[in-house]
């Protein structure tokens, strides 16, 4: 790793995310354990004997000799009651603020450009607390990327409140987040969930790796949040025998520009993807017959109404055992403690811009643009928009009039 080619240490991450910058802080999340260990042996791999090096170890004490070149701060004592000997491990009974200075001083003795690898934030909440671990983070993150080094903070996505995970995202310039992409334990889709000084299109990108080698080894290619949800349009037009140039004239749109939502190419606007959903019967199912087998729900005929707080919505289309389709707006910071409807029908939500966190099954979960979400058994205890800009929503309440 050099100064002028910095890298993550896997070239499937550096590529998801359009290149690791001078500067970066690097969040990756994760709820495999042994995930997170192969991307901080890979970034330390690639940086060790090339750039000065600051590893930051909690859930354990740091074994062997250290490398020339690197510096161990070891604050696991505090976890485990035993001071390792090493020159800059912290006591048992070090506090928040000694960890804080224990990084600033390290961050003088190594000067601009350094590479610094933290443990998992998961481990910091647990050796002092969760308002801890966001602390270290708030303080430290703006401090490396003045000094134009660049950091590595895995975490362990289901051990933090999404109002940890969102003061992070917020504050970070990468955000990364891994799942399981299938039933082999060795395959991951990486998903880009922030990427400051990127072009826009990197926001949203998805990749699936495997495990390979002691590497991450890309299994087909990038795809954008436009890519994924086009690939759903296509399969579901397909499904219904559809031509391309049927389902754009009954949507309104030209040939071209639905081919260009199909492959990805534009993202489809909020009316015209409601207009899809409506033609192709996601994922409401067909409405009512008005004529030749159709129902059309014209805009001079419908109300915008206040649900709640800083959540509007108009009604677009209701069928008898087929649903009723909403299009809603939650305005910046707003939140309600119940569903915004008092029904007892599934329900599914589809963002169409922005950011929505549903609480739902004792858990959180965060919907971005093109994602959805559908519920038959577990009721909406809640939703919010932690985000700076209105969010557009499509919910269906499934087999329900109103």
């Amino acid at each position: 790793m050099s100064a002028s080619a910095p890298t993550s240490g896997t070239e499937a991450l550096d590529a998801l995310v359009d290149g690791v910058h001078i500067g970066d802080n690097l969040v990756v999340l994760a709820d495999a354990g042994e995930l997170l260990e192969l991307v901080v042996a890979r970034y330390r791999a690639a940086a060790e004997g090339r750039v000065p090096l600051v590893l930051v170890t909690v859930r354990a004490a740091w074994q062997g000799p250290v490398p020339e070149g690197v510096e161990v701060l070891d604050w696991s004592a505090v976890r485990t009651g035993t001071t390792p000997p090493l020159p800059h491990a912290l006591p048992a009974d070090a506090s928040l603020e000694d960890a804080l200075a224990d990084v600033r001083a390290a961050d003088d003795r190594v000067g601009t450009g350094a590479v610094f690898a933290f443990d998992r934030l998961s481990a910091v909440q647990s050796a002092w607390s969760d308002d801890a671990a966001l602390e270290l983070f708030l303080a430290t993150c703006p401090r490396l990327y003045r000094r134009r080094s660049l950091a590595l903070w895995p975490l362990e996505i289901g051990a933090h409140r999404p109002s940890f995970l969102r003061r992070l995202t917020e504050v970070t310039q990468v955000v990364v987040e891994a799942g399981r992409a299938g039933e082999a334990d060795a395959t991951f889709a990486l998903t880009v969930r922030k990427a400051d000084g990127r072009a826009g299109g990197v926001l949203g990108r998805t990749r699936t790796v495997r495990v390979q080698d002691g590497d991450l080894v890309a299994v087909g290619e990038v795809r954008s949040t436009r890519q994924r949800l086009g690939t759903v349009i296509r399969q579901q037009r397909l499904a219904r025998g559809m031509a391309q140039a049927d389902l754009a004239r009954r949507v309104g749109i030209s040939p071209s520009a639905l081919s260009q939502v199909e492959r990805g190419v534009r993202g489809p606007g909020g009316d015209t993807l409601m207009r899809l959903w409506e033609v192709l019967g996601v994922p409401f199912g067909p409405g009512e017959t008005a004529g030749p087998g159709y129902q059309v729900s014209r805009r001079s005929g419908r109300e915008q109404r206040q649900l709640q707080p800083g959540l509007a919505g108009e009604q677009l289309l209701q069928g008898p055992g087929t649903g009723a389709l909403w299009s809603l707006s939650a305005a910046p910071g707003a939140r309600g403690d119940r569903s915004p409807f008092d029904v007892k029908a599934a329900e599914s939500v589809t963002v169409v811009r922005g950011v929505l966190d549903l609480q739902l099954a004792g858990r959180t979960e965060t919907l971005h643009e093109g994602d959805a979400l559908f519920t038959d058994d577990a009721s909406i205890g809640g939703w919010s928009n932690p985000g700076t800009t209105p969010t557009e929503l499509v919910w269906v309440l499934h087999g329900h009039r109103t």
